[in-house]
């Protein structure tokens, strides 16, 4: 089936609890921006989002957020996409179930796993996680199809009895502009980095200390911090008061756009996630073939990336482990360039926009072809 047929006469609601119009572009924003993208080749796109740039406060945004839910439900959609377990919940529970429902959990099979990485009170964090489980209980067996961004997030919904049926898999993809960088050559100063979220589930004050280590015998390596979060105050403290401010920079947001081009002059990116997952940034660093050391507390990396052809796995978050591994990545040249083209022909073969295009028309066929 062509797209076009696909797209006659359907109509698709978008929902998610991303700010797509915040000044601070997250992953998030990135993925939901791509997906609205190829979703419009299937049909005339809604959206409603969560405004809490414009609206500041959450009793301010919260509600307007749920009115906008409601009065979806009296347009006649095809289709649901909520990337919301709140929108699900809605949509399944008031709705006339009129247009399939199609949950987004990509990487967070739970949201109610993920309050344990808030800076939230007791208090909060319990009330959260129960609302959160609550809303889980009861949508996730009314949906029509719930997405997931691998195997092993498809894994974790069968454990709580999610018919294997129902899920479907939609990887991550990054843009043609990141594999279209050349591979990076030698220079003589060695730039490590990392890309991404200050959150608690990065372990970056260890990255820190390693550096500390490895910059006392090779006094010709950087390391770059880009992103920002709720870490990153602690984290420019530690910095400075272990005098490392001439070789440890804070470059904030980089504009996605200008991510492919940044890539190309780092030589080594670094990836340390105390929780399940593939981030968008490290698929972006494989693409743009990029030497990556990385942490994996599960086998999620493994199923696509083997340790020493295409990653770099350290098996603890120790100061010292990774210092050894940012060791091995800057004097042994041919190690970094088996890394880097295995990468990113990783990357091609899992994380394309072609493999991603794929994937969703096949799903969209199914969903149209079941009305």
């Amino acid at each position: 089936m062509n797209l076009t047929a696909l797209k006659q006469n359907k109509r698709i609601c978008f929902i998610t609890e991303t700010d797509l119009k915040s000044r601070q572009i997250t992953g998030a924003v990135v993925n939901d921006l791509k997906m609205l993208r190829h979703l419009k080749k299937f049909g005339d796109v809604d959206v409603v989002y969560l405004q809490k740039d414009r609206y500041r406060t959450l009793w301010s945004y919260l509600p307007i957020y749920v009115m906008q839910i409601l009065r979806s439900l009296s347009k006649p959609y095809r289709v649901y996409f909520t990337r919301s377990i709140i929108a699900s919940f809605i949509v399944t529970s008031l709705g006339t179930k009129k247009g399939k429902v199609i949950h987004l959990t990509f990487s967070v099979p739970f949201t109610s796993t993920e309050i344990r990485y808030l800076k939230l009170n007791i208090a909060e964090s319990i009330v959260r996680f129960k609302l959160y489980n609550f809303f889980e209980r009861k949508a996730f067996p009314k949906v029509d199809i719930i997405i997931t961004a691998a195997d092993v997030y498809a894994e974790a919904l069968t454990k709580i009895g999610i018919k294997p049926s129902k899920i479907h898999i939609l990887p991550f993809f990054v843009e043609d502009n990141f594999f279209n960088q050349p591979m990076k050559r030698a220079s003589e100063i060695f730039t490590f980095c990392y890309i991404g979220g200050f959150h608690l589930y990065h372990s970056l004050l260890p990255l820190v200390e390693a550096f500390e280590l490895l910059w006392k015998t090779r006094n010709n390596v950087n390391l770059l911090f880009v992103g920002n979060g709720p870490q990153r105050p602690k984290l420019k403290r530690e910095v400075e008061r272990r005098k490392l401010t001439s070789k440890v920079r804070f470059l904030g947001k980089v504009p996605h756009s200008s991510l492919p081009s940044f890539l190309s002059k780092i030589d080594c990116v670094v990836s340390l996630i105390r929780k399940s997952g593939i981030s968008i940034s490290l698929l972006e660093s494989a693409a743009s073939a990029k030497a990556i050391i990385a942490f994996t507390p599960d086998n999620t990396l493994k199923r696509y990336f083997r340790h020493g052809e295409h990653i770099y796995l350290v098996d603890a978050l120790s100061p010292r482990a990774i210092a050894d591994a940012m060791e091995m990545i800057y004097k042994k040249s041919s190690l970094r360039n088996t890394l880097a083209k295995g990468a990113r022909e990783v990357a091609q073969q899992h994380f394309s926009e072609r493999v991603f295009l794929r994937h969703l028309q096949a799903l969209m066929e199914t969903i149209y072809k079941e009305d």
